[in-house]
């Protein structure tokens, strides 16, 4: 699998172009935080955890990656005081980069 590119060694225009996409994922971590609140059943905790873990990293966010796969990992496992726990953690982090 390749690794992802460094924005910094992009052509100019290429990093501005990266820098709104990761800006306009950014802005968009409340409504993420709001889908994991109103999940309704187990599928739909589980695709919005392994959505933002998925998409975190790629956009330079590898400790909101780590904590959408602990909190995931904790939901597939059946493990409810793990899953409270790493969601807590979860949803500090999207907080703190939201206001950021």
């Amino acid at each position: 699998m390749a690794a992802d590119p460094d924005p910094e060694s992009l052509d100019p225009a290429l990093a501005a172009q990266f820098e709104q996409i990761r800006q306009t994922f950014v802005s968009g971590l409340p409504r993420r935080e709001r889908e994991i609140d109103s999940a309704t059943n187990p599928g739909a905790l589980q695709g919005a955890l392994h959505r933002l873990a998925g998409a975190a990293g790629g956009f330079g966010y590898p400790t909101l990656g780590e904590l959408a796969r602990e909190s995931l990992l904790a939901h597939e496992a059946g493990d409810a005081t793990r899953l409270t726990s790493s969601l807590a953690c979860l949803k500090a982090e999207l907080r703190r980069l939201s206001e950021g």
